[in-house]
């Protein structure tokens, strides 16, 4: 469950965002009220909104018959698209875990960020579980006027496995993300 902050406005299930108009999300807060294990991706398209762990989870366990889009828990693409994410609880405990389960040709990760894509975080766990996935990953289409950007201003990320030898924490798909960039701060 999930309220936006300062309205009676609920919706009964984080992933129920995808389906919110991106009005009533504007420039709005989004307070996670319980932990959630979701069965389908969290498809952000054309929105701009941050997102409150409050010391709550978001898990990605596909449920029976979901074939996996993205691979990863939340999806934040399309023009107009920005999503910050924090956790203002005082346990710091607000975590995305990715799937733990791998998929032919997806990166399981925590939070993908795709065409035009904007992701600023600002605090909260993020795990990479499944074998050699990553917690943040950026991949978009080769023409660099699509680019995404992340900028992290604090949080805790930690992948599971390596990828031949490598772990990816914050990955860049360097071949198809012309001028794509991840600041940390």
């Amino acid at each position: 469950v999930c309220r936006i902050q300062g309205t009676d406005t609920v919706y009964y299930s984080a992933y129920d965002l995808r389906d919110a108009t991106a009005a009533t999300l504007k420039n709005k807060t989004v307070i996670l009220q319980s932990d959630e294990v979701l069965s389908n991706e969290i498809y952000l398209s054309g929105k701009a909104f941050t997102l409150d762990l409050n010391g709550h989870s978001l898990k990605l366990k596909y449920g029976e018959g979901i074939t996996p889009k993205n691979g990863s828990v939340i999806y934040v693409g399309g023009k107009n698209s920005k999503l910050t994410i924090k956790d203002s609880s005082e346990s710091q405990t607000g975590s995305v875990y990715g799937s733990e389960n791998n998929y032919q040709n997806k990166v399981t990760s925590a939070v993908r960020v795709g065409n035009y894509g904007k992701l600023v975080i600002n605090g909260g766990k993020y795990y990479g579980r499944s074998e050699g996935t990553s917690c943040i990953f950026v991949c978009t289409s080769r023409a660099s006027a699509t680019y995404a950007t992340v900028t992290i201003n604090g949080g805790y990320f930690e992948t599971a496995t390596p990828s031949n030898g490598t772990y990816f924490v914050l990955n860049h798909e360097d071949s198809a993300t012309t001028s794509c960039k991840i600041t940390v701060n």
